[in-house]
């Protein structure tokens, strides 16, 4: 007859645990899921007056945006092409023309090292580098990168922008 009580004392004791343990478990918040990963390429170009042009400097990666609306990640090779030094590269949101004029939050900006990190392949032949981040900002509508270059023009240095902007999906 002990046996049957142990048993049940047991399977009590058991019972009791469990429900106890999940009601002591504080239940997480929930992460947001990443999206769609999208593939971007940014290309710098300087135009002579002769309508020649020349490559400064270029970025090839992908952008991430969570389903909360809030957060997006990117990585990004960024390449020296026939720029007179390394690009720079510029992250910010919410960009767009507000009357004549284009504006944005900033929210990074990278100035490149001189030296590769990653080995250069067609179309890039100077430094190379990898830039990858994650950034928050509540209820940004788009992500934009700017890849800035330059070069020795007809009339001097010169710096060429070019601008890729990525429409938040959520």
């Amino acid at each position: 007859m002990k046996r049957p009580i142990r048993r049940r004392i047991t399977r009590l004791a058991a019972t009791a645990a469990a429900v106890l343990g999940g009601v002591l478990v504080a239940p997480t918040p929930a992460h947001a899921a990443w999206g769609t990963t999208y593939d971007l390429s940014i290309q710098a170009t300087y135009q002579f007056p002769t309508g020649s042009t020349t490559q400064v400097g270029r970025a090839d990666g992908w952008v991430q945006f969570d389903d909360g609306g809030d957060t997006f990640r990117y990585s990004l090779t960024v390449c020296r092409q026939s720029g007179y030094t390394t690009p720079e590269l510029q992250v910010a949101v919410n960009a767009g023309w507000v009357g004549q004029t284009w504006e944005q939050t900033n929210l990074e900006y990278f100035t490149l090292p001189t030296g590769s990190t990653v080995t250069p392949t067609a179309p890039c032949y100077g430094d190379t580098n990898t830039v990858t981040g994650q950034d928050t900002y509540t209820n940004f509508s788009n992500v934009e990168f700017v890849l800035f270059g330059d070069t020795i023009g007809a009339s001097g240095y010169t710096t060429v922008s070019k601008k890729y902007v990525g429409v938040s999906p959520y």
